[in-house]
């Protein structure tokens, strides 16, 4: 269990990377005045996207912890 929690913190921390990636690409897509390109890729809805599976991964793993704390105490009992 505690594998498969540490899988996800490190697959939260790529998506964050991701995330800054993209946004630092839309960034310097808006300076150069090339918003056409940036609906093209349709780089919005994939910063987005990103963000909400960010969000799914860390309640996944808030939940696993909490799970493993239940499991944890049960078997001091």
């Amino acid at each position: 269990m505690y594998q498969l929690i540490d899988e996800y913190e490190k697959s939260c921390m790529l998506v964050k990377k991701r995330i800054k990636f993209l946004t630092e690409q839309r960034n310097r897509l808006i300076k150069s005045d090339n918003r056409l390109l940036i609906d093209e890729i349709r780089l919005e809805q994939r910063i987005r996207l990103l963000y909400v599976e960010h969000a799914q991964m860390q309640e996944i793993i808030s939940h696993l912890i909490n799970y493993m704390r239940r499991v944890e105490q049960r078997a001091k009992t």
